[in-house]
């Protein structure tokens, strides 16, 4: 990368961090292009040099994500033969990822449906078709490791992900309740590496 190409770089992902910022303590909607340049310290010219506006920057934000949880999962999770720390460690990995980012996950969600946006969004179907497959090669290392699960890979990242997500929909609709991290946590481990039922 030129210098120009790695000052562009670093003032995308100073804006991203500024806009998740924002995005975390407001719905996406709320959230201005207005608003980023002032909290950026930037003009609103340079704002749209660098994005085309906040459904870009949502994308990169979201694929910063990824890419940042893909490389704690494969140091963390592919980097240990202790697997049970390993799988344990995935699920911390993933919850904080899905409770950082779940009100741009699920503005993603609606995006999809809405099919607009295509190119910002084939960059985010490219970046978890590779989380995906490093999940994949986690639970292969599992298996290779001796542990043994009823599901195969794929059904147990489904598994994964709609526990994970529905636990952060359930936040959302009853905030009230005494939801912790740890709790959250202790019934994912229950539900998909023990099971329900004794």
């Amino acid at each position: 990368m030129s210098r120009k190409e790695l000052e562009r770089s670093f003032r995308k992902d100073f804006v991203g961090d500024v806009a998740l910022e924002l995005f975390s303590s407001k719905p996406f909607e709320r959230v201005s292009m207005d608003e980023i340049a002032q909290k950026a310290e930037l003009g609103k010219g340079t704002l749209y040099k660098l994005f085309s506006g906040k459904e870009e920057i949502m994308v990169h934000v979201i694929c910063r994500g990824i890419e940042n949880l893909c490389r704690d999962l494969e140091e963390q999770c592919l980097g240990t033969s202790d697997v049970p720390q390993a799988l344990k460690r995935l699920l911390e990995l993933e919850y904080d990822f899905y409770t950082k980012y779940s009100n741009l996950v699920l503005k993603l969600v609606f995006h999809q449906s809405d099919n607009s946006e295509s190119a910002f969004l084939d960059r985010v179907r490219v970046q978890h078709q590779q989380h995906i497959d490093l999940l994949e090669r986690i639970f292969e290392q599992a298996r290779t490791e001796g542990m043994q699960f009823r599901l195969d890979n794929q059904e147990l990242i489904q598994a994964l992900n709609a526990a994970i997500k529905g636990l952060m929909i359930n936040r959302m609709e009853q905030p009230i309740q005494d939801n912790s991290r740890e709790k959250d946590l202790e019934l994912l481990n229950t539900m998909l590496w023990t099971g329900l039922l004794a």
